[in-house]
């Protein structure tokens, strides 16, 4: 058998991988929680707190995107993992709706950013909490 054995190359590693996963989870989970709180608002009013709590949580959003990044360097020390891309690096979803929010907020179309964030956002985001847990998954079976 050709399995690879992920705990033996670098357990110090491997152990911050695990232990990172979760609170990735609960990340994401804020965030959408966040960013649906933002929905309305943006759709009734245009005021400046709105919008400094909405660039702060894309800030918290973009840590995340960081981190995901880093995940997944680390994983690659692990030949044979097999590691699926992630909902918002595949095809460069993510990438395409962040560049659309983007243009949202600089053209100031709350409604279309509210939109965004309903429809496109959250339920990336919930893909992606469903990838960590995978990956959790994956990883706790592979010690076994």
């Amino acid at each position: 058998m050709n399995q690879t054995n992920i705990t033996s190359g670098n357990p110090e590693l491997m152990a911050a991988i695990k232990n990172s996963i979760g609170d990735a989870k609960q990340v994401v989970k804020e965030l959408a929680k966040v960013f649906a709180e933002r929905i309305q608002p943006l759709r009734l009013e245009e005021s400046e707190s709105v919008f400094n709590d909405l660039t702060q949580n894309i800030y918290d959003l973009q840590g995340l995107m960081e981190f995901i990044s880093e995940l997944k360097d680390g994983m690659h020390y692990y030949d044979g993992f097999g590691l699926p891309s992630d909902p918002i690096s595949s095809n460069n979803e993510g990438l395409n709706l962040f560049r659309e929010m983007l243009t949202s907020m600089e053209s100031r179309d709350w409604i279309m950013l509210a939109d965004l964030i309903e429809y496109e956002l959250s339920p990336l985001l919930m893909r992606e909490d469903e990838w960590l847990g995978k990956l959790d998954e994956k990883l706790a079976n592979y010690e076994n």
